[in-house]
């Protein structure tokens, strides 16, 4: 039997993965619909007229999938611009789901300190308690390993496969708790081991903390068209700007943003050239949170609408709005995010219903 075979804990050339797995997890539903993981998978407005769904991923995650084995420290940290660079495709349908359009777009996310370079979480410190944590555990599997051959132990190969499988049970942990390890096995960790796992994993959490808080710049393009429409009748910018914000009992996240749109479309006996800017403040709220995972969240904000040309009958110019965002996380990797708007001076009340599914980093290998 080869003690190499069985993963004692994440390889070198997997530590991004692992890291970017931990983020990932504690990231918010509000980050993520700014700036997907490697992919996401939306259902927009499910409720109203204007449904749609829609895919987005970044140039790098796309390069992974194509080949894993780019999923190095080394070409991690190189492609910085791919990494910042999302690209999106979606289909736009009616209330019985009939096609009538498609959207395209891209993201670049300019200001990006939230960004997991390797070099964030593995400074001198970090990079010192990994090397030791690993090295105790290489060292501790030959250790069990030869005191099973040297008893002579008739269930070795049995007991072998069950230390393998506890850490593959594991795999998605970058601290394995020590409990989780077969007893016999555990004899063999040195006595400091719990102190140095408990160590390791506060630092990383605090390392994942400080990362949340750094301000992220996106700016964007989507261009839909619709049936019977030209390639430029509907287009739109837009400029994302998060940043968090810590109490000594939450974490907030101030949420700013801004976007033009631009549609022409020819209404019944007139042609509607409509131009429209609006902008967003609001503050995103964990409510509620596992450990470091966000479960539910909450983002009130205030909306202003400049409408320039196109205005519809009985529509003003200039439009206040009170929106209130609330993000439930179903599942690991899937959020429904509810979005009420009220128009103040006219008391119209509007919902939208959305669904995203995040994809993880790509597997350890």
């Amino acid at each position: 039997m080869s003690l190499c075979k069985g993963q004692v804990i994440h390889s070198e050339e997997n530590r991004s993965a692992q890291i970017l797995k931990e983020v990932n997890k504690s990231k918010t539903g509000n980050w993520k619909d700014v700036f997907a993981d490697f992919g996401q998978l939306a259902f927009k407005d499910l409720t109203g007229e204007k449904k749609a769904f829609q895919i987005k991923t970044s140039l790098y995650a796309l390069k992974v999938r194509a080949d894993s084995s780019q999923f190095t420290d080394v070409n991690y940290e190189q492609a910085n611009f791919t990494r910042n660079f999302q690209i999106e495709i979606g289909a736009n349908v009616d209330n019985d789901y009939k096609f009538k359009g498609f959207t395209y777009g891209a993201d670049w996310t300019i200001i990006n300190k939230r960004d997991l370079s390797v070099n964030t979480l593995y400074g001198s410190n970090e990079q010192n308690l990994y090397t030791t944590y690993s090295r105790v555990l290489i060292e501790s599997k030959a250790k069990y390993y030869f005191h099973l051959v040297d008893t002579k132990d008739s269930e070795l190969e049995a007991k072998m496969k069950k230390l393998d499988e506890a850490i593959a049970m594991n795999s998605d942990k970058y601290v394995i708790p020590i409990d989780n390890f077969p007893k016999d096995f555990v004899t063999f960790l040195p006595d400091n081991f719990s102190e140095t796992s408990i160590e390791l994993e506060k630092t990383i959490l605090e390392k994942i903390e400080e990362i949340k808080l750094q301000p992220l710049l996106s700016v964007g393009f989507r261009n839909t068209i619709q049936e019977k429409s030209k390639l430029f009748d509907e287009y739109k910018f837009n400029l994302v700007y998060l940043h968090g914000l810590k109490s000594p009992k939450n974490m907030f996240e101030l949420d700013v943003r801004s976007e033009f749109n631009a549609k022409d479309s020819i209404g019944v006996n007139q042609y509607i050239k409509r131009r429209e800017w609006n902008s967003q403040i609001g503050l995103n709220i964990q409510l509620l949170k596992q450990k470091e995972v966000s479960l539910v969240e909450f983002k009130p904000n205030f909306e202003f609408k400049r409408i320039f040309s196109g205005l519809m009958d009985e529509e003003k110019n200039n439009q206040f709005l009170a929106n209130a965002d609330l993000r439930v996380r179903i599942l690991k990797n899937l959020w429904i995010p509810l979005i009420l708007k009220y128009d103040i001076k006219n008391n119209n009340f509007f919902g939208f219903l959305n669904v995203s599914f995040n994809f993880d980093a790509v597997k350890n290998q």
